[in-house]
């Protein structure tokens, strides 16, 4: 195993608390954040819990990340509904 897996990426909360992400923690959160950001429903939840700016923020932690922004998928009509 190399150094640069071995590393915890720090990230401060709002309240000044630092936490530390190991490398399964960063890519579980970066599949969640991608995934998120790919749908309208979870961009809109996004805007609605954390405001305009959360949607923002989201995006730049992704890019962090090294994850990738996808375009949104349109929701689709659920049979019956």
């Amino acid at each position: 195993m190399n150094k640069e897996n071995q590393i915890e990426v720090g990230l401060k909360s709002e309240t000044g608390e630092l936490y530390m992400l190991n490398k399964k923690q960063r890519i579980l959160l970066r599949e969640v954040l991608s995934k998120t950001l790919e749908s309208a429903a979870g961009q809109a939840f996004v805007a609605e819990r954390f405001g305009a700016g959360g949607l923002e923020l989201t995006k730049n932690l992704l890019k962090e990340l090294g994850g990738e922004i996808k375009n949104p998928k349109e929701e689709k009509a659920k049979p019956g509904a």
